[in-house]
């Protein structure tokens, strides 16, 4: 009798460590789940193309192509004078640029060198641009001087109008950007590269090539 009691006390034991593990599993589950729906909310992942951002970021030669970064862009930060944007285009695909003037802000390029006039200032200063690579962009040839008239720089600059943003490429040399575009309205900016996803584009960059190109390759599906 006494033994019969001590396994009905065993048995109901191991059953309320078995929820309790159960109960805690899902729990973590759910927690993961919710932790997933906030992030999706508000990062969106981005699939770098084109070359037109090297050095600072690695674009595939097309999307259905490895050897570009991954990053994430915030939807809902504020870009700010050197940020990395996504900016969306009418029946176009996006493009990914760096932010250097907003409106009220002039812009000139003289020999590679980026000037700013900004809002409220009298005078250009130079942009200090650290994440430009000098064999990238030649400040000799043409195509770096900004904005031109009859082959001379205009001393005036570009004025960028109010809700505008005035982007560039850090590739001078291969990027289609505001130079040739004009300025972006703001409010078509989808959104900012975060600093957390900059630090951790290898990683990112790398799980997203594993699964969406060495994954599929593997077991002989084709993009």
């Amino acid at each position: 009798m006494f033994s019969e009691a001590n396994r009905s006390l065993y048995i109901k034991s191991g059953k309320s460590k078995f929820n309790i593990v159960l109960n805690i599993l899902i729990a973590l589950i759910a927690l993961v789940l919710v932790l997933e729906l906030l992030f999706v909310t508000h990062y969106t992942g981005i699939y770098v193309v084109d070359v037109s951002m090297m050095p600072t970021l690695n674009g595939a030669p097309d999307e259905d192509s490895p050897g570009g970064d991954y990053v994430y862009v915030s939807r809902s930060a504020k870009p700010d004078y050197g940020d990395i944007v996504v900016v969306t285009r009418d029946n176009d695909s996006p493009l990914i640029k760096r932010v250097v003037a907003f409106g009220g802000d002039s812009v000139k390029i003289i020999q590679g060198s980026l000037f700013i006039k900004y809002d409220g200032c009298d005078e250009f200063v130079l942009v200090v641009e650290s994440y430009i690579d000098a064999e990238r962009n030649h400040p000799d040839r043409n195509i770096n001087n900004f904005p031109q008239s009859g082959g001379v720089v205009n001393e005036d600059g570009y004025f960028v109008e109010k809700g505008k943003v005035f982007l560039l490429g850090d590739n001078r040399d291969y990027s289609s950007d505001s130079r040739q575009n004009g300025a972006f309205d703001q409010n078509k900016i989808y959104g900012v590269v975060t600093d957390w996803s900059m630090k951790m584009k290898k990683m990112s960059s790398s799980v997203h090539k594993f699964f969406n190109f060495d994954l599929p390759r593997f077991f002989g599906v084709k993009k």
